[in-house]
């Protein structure tokens, strides 16, 4: 028997809630710190009633007791979690490749308040992730998040268990992915580091007596600056494709 309310299914609504609020709550550009909780979840709760006519011939029927119930929706939960985590892995990259920047260029200790994480960041890794997070919605891909939810279920049936043995590839293979797009990101400033590096050590042996430090210093954070902005749109480019080919597996 199922029950209802107000026309919706409630068990299956329930299922279907399970995964999508996991893949919400850690979503890129949905499941930032910045977005309270509750419109998260409520945003989650409001796919699943629309989604639920959609896959209800797919729901698996109710166990016979309370733990069978509770197992099938934290099962549900867990894949969601997965599917979610595995997108916020990808996010890190701009992390990594802010991190890289700023030890390059000299700005590694330069701190500042980041509204996505509402805690303080590093300055270059901050200004990557608002980046990030605004061309994900100027680019569409939030739709395409969207659409990878309601795709999952093909590739992940519902009631299924956990792909524990999966889940473990995908986790190494996005954090794989994650520090080689960071370091292609940050790759036209380490080459351009490496060279000025050399540099300076070729004029330090042909003017000992000149200060490199002083004069080193504001040359990079300046020369750092120039590398990064004319690298950044590439670079950019780089991540949005990694996060679109993720969408693409879940569609």
């Amino acid at each position: 028997m199922n029950l209802t309310l107000y026309g919706v299914e409630i068990w299956a609504t329930a299922l279907l809630f399970a995964r999508i609020g996991g893949v919400i709550m850690l979503l890129p550009g949905f499941g930032e710190p910045a977005v309270p909780p509750r419109v998260r979840l409520a945003f989650a709760l409001a796919m699943a009633i629309a989604l639920g006519p959609a896959l209800s011939d797919r729901v698996p029927p109710i166990s016979d007791s309370v733990f069978g119930m509770a197992a099938q929706v934290a099962s549900e939960a867990i894949i969601g979690i997965l599917l979610g985590g595995a997108a916020r892995i990808l996010v890190s990259a701009l992390a990594t490749a802010g991190q890289i920047v700023g030890l390059e260029i000299g700005l590694a200790f330069a701190q500042t308040a980041d509204p996505t994480q509402t805690q303080s960041g590093q300055l270059l890794a901050v200004f990557l992730g608002i980046m990030g997070v605004a061309l994900i919605f100027a680019t569409g891909l939030h739709h395409m998040f969207l659409a990878g939810i309601a795709g999952s279920y093909d590739v992940i049936s519902l009631g299924a268990p956990p792909p524990v043995g999966d889940a473990a590839q995908l986790a190494l293979e996005t954090t794989a992915a994650s520090f080689r797009v960071g370091f292609q990101i940050a790759m036209p400033v380490i080459a351009a580091g490496l060279i000025f590096r050399v540099g300076l050590g070729v004029l330090s042996r042909m003017i000992p007596q000149i200060q490199v430090f002083f004069v080193a210093l504001p040359l990079q954070i300046m020369g750092g600056l120039v590398v990064f902005a004319l690298g950044i749109s590439t670079g950019m480019l780089i991540w949005l494709d990694s996060i679109q080919n993720y969408a693409m597996w879940l569609r």
